[in-house]
């Protein structure tokens, strides 16, 4: 309670930054037992908040916020219950609709304030801090309005401001230059190597946009981006962690030159609209290292759609540690990888990971004294030291030719994409039962699956027995945050699944959502089914026993199915039951 009149004495004494309305004073007051109960805050740290505040020269709310020790969705909801505001979720709102006009660009950055609306008298607002009496002051003054004001969540207003000002400026650039594609302008947007410290200066600002967009992708981690045309708007949306949030709205004017610039820093053509197009480039984060971006385009019946795969090499750790295999399989993977001879299968759907594990297998692998050849398509991470084949179908160069190529090359390790056909996984075979080490890739749901595949390209099965050494199946799942994951009971129904006793002691956590991650969940890690084939396995295969029986016959000597892998990531907290469910299926 002592920590409290300390507040409201320094409120009082400080009327220009908090106001002197008693009401006030009482919401801080109770803000602060609440915070106290909840999140366990000393009086040791609101004394501390308090004296930076004063420093500052901001209100008690804003200094909180910028220390990040309080959750912003949590504080912005006792905001609204304590100072009788209504709570507003900005995502309910159009980007394009927002009226930021109506308010200076200078204010709204630095009371972190959105207008929502303005009629005769009254403008509505919506902010993250309701004590900062001096930006309402400062507002009436300027505007003459009464004011009216919703509370929302600090963390993403701030991200809504900097989308809904970066689009005001490309509105503003465009109606300030009598020449939206005049020669100066154009020049900018063609030269594919501008970076961002000339095109600040030059104040070119679709560039600056598309760097900003770019940037900030590589900050949130995301390794996709997706610019959809729909009709009157270019839709932006993130890939992170495996799923697509809505980033920002263009409107349409914006659209064509947004895509011209992509194209042009990918070295594509501009003018071809009607066949896809695929390219690559480079941009340097804020440290000023070079991040990888491929870029591919689709026509639709709005535009072009682009689709941005960002390659962050500088955030990869390509290391056995960090894929998310248990001792085990872990040691298993290794083994498969120091044999002199053989064939490594990667397996699983689009996004599963499947291209992280074999470039780790190659770091791993990769030494002064072995000759490592690599076809991919494309080529997603440059390894120093490697020799790495882009195919190219349209000059005849592919899979099979380039492998062919490798043979005469005195390869020791031999990557393959993908294995897509017949006589590219005849000749991999080949290579694998003549001394060389190749890991590949295929398309199927699980390792005994792969087996299936294989028989189905014509391969004979005692090729198959000969040759392959080790099958991975995997999955990416996203990992719960620790920092602000809960502790949840099992659903029934998870229970009766299981077979488990209800008073199992399994601990199971769920999402939650802090300002450190997205919706409570920070990463994504593996989750691996790995056949090793021994030779009771291939006397099996070489009897045509079923797939039903062969899956038997590894799980007895070892072999964990991705759901049993999925289950004890489960048991450890990493993942939650939820993610578990949507990713994988038993």
């Amino acid at each position: 309670m002592g920590i409290c009149v300390i507040l409201l004495k320094a409120i009082n004494k400080n009327k220009s930054l908090y106001g002197s309305l008693k009401m006030e004073n009482v919401a801080i007051n109770h803000v602060i037992r609440k915070l106290m109960i909840d999140w366990n805050l000393k009086r040791e740290d609101i004394a501390e908040i308090l004296d930076e505040a004063k420093q500052k020269k901001i209100s008690f709310i804003t200094c909180l916020m910028q220390t990040k020790k309080i959750e912003s969705l949590y504080l912005a909801k006792l905001l609204a219950k304590e100072f009788f505001l209504d709570y507003l979720d900005l995502d309910t709102l159009d980007t394009l609709q927002i009226p930021c006009h109506l308010l200076d660009k200078t204010l709204q950055q630095r009371f972190k304030i959105l207008p929502l609306s303005q009629d005769k008298k009254k403008l509505n607002l919506v902010l993250a801090d309701p004590s900062q009496q001096i930006a309402f002051d400062t507002i009436r003054f300027r505007t003459g309005l009464c004011l009216e004001y919703k509370i929302t969540d600090e963390k993403k207003l701030s991200s809504l401001l900097e989308k809904v000002i970066s689009l005001k400026s490309i509105v503003i650039h465009r109606s300030m230059d009598p020449k939206p594609d005049g020669d100066a302008q154009q020049d900018a947007i063609n030269n594919p190597n501008l970076s961002i410290k000339s095109v600040a200066n030059n104040d070119v600002t679709i560039i600056n946009y598309v760097y900003q967009l770019l940037l900030d992708a590589i900050r949130k981690n995301a390794s996709d981006v997706h610019l959809e045309p729909l009709q009157g708007r270019l839709t932006i949306r993130f890939r992170i962690d495996g799923l697509l949030y809505s980033s920002a709205i263009l409107p349409k004017p914006f659209m064509s030159r947004v895509i011209t610039r992509l194209k042009i820093m990918a070295q594509l053509d501009i003018a071809e609209r009607r066949i896809p197009q695929d390219g690559r480039f480079q941009v340097k984060d804020k440290f000023d290292r070079d991040v990888d971006c491929r870029l591919s385009t689709c026509p639709t019946i709005h535009g072009e759609k682009l689709v941005i795969r960002i390659l962050d090499s500088n955030q990869m750790l390509l290391k056995i540690d960090k894929l998310g295999m248990n001792e085990k399989q872990k040691n298993e993977f290794i083994t498969a990888l120091k044999s002199p001879h053989g064939m490594i299968l990667v397996t699983g759907p689009t996004g599963s990971g499947k291209t992280i594990t074999l470039y780790t297998a190659l770091n791993f692998l990769k030494h002064s004294t072995v000759n490592i050849s690599t076809v991919e398509n494309p080529i997603e991470i440059i390894l120093p030291g490697i020799n790495q084949v882009n195919i190219n179908p349209a000059i005849h160069l592919t899979f099979a030719c380039v492998l062919r190529a490798f043979l005469r090359q005195d390869p020791d390790i031999i990557m393959v994409g993908e294995m897509r056909d017949q006589e590219t996984a005849e000749i991999g075979i080949k290579a694998a039962q003549t001394g060389h080490l190749v890991l590949s890739t295929l398309h199927t749901n699980s390792a005994i699956e792969s087996l299936i595949r294989l028989e189905n390209m014509n391969i004979p099965t005692y090729n198959i027995v000969a040759s392959v050494n080790l099958i991975i199946a995997q999955r990416l799942v996203r990992r719960l945050c620790d920092r602000c994951k809960i502790e949840t009971p099992l659903p029934k129904e998870f229970i009766r699944k299981l077979n488990l006793i209800t008073n199992s002691k399994i601990k199971t956590f769920a999402a939650k959502g802090c300002d450190h991650c997205t919706e409570g969940y920070k990463g994504r890690t593996g989750i691996f089914e790995i056949l090793t084939l021994t030779e009771k396995i291939k006397k099996g295969i070489l009897k045509k026993n079923s797939m039903l029986e062969i899956k038997k016959m590894a799980e007895k000597q070892g072999m964990q199915t991705l759901y049993s892998s999925a289950l004890e990531k489960l048991k450890q907290g990493v993942i939650s039951v939820l993610e578990m469910e949507r990713v994988i299926k038993d």
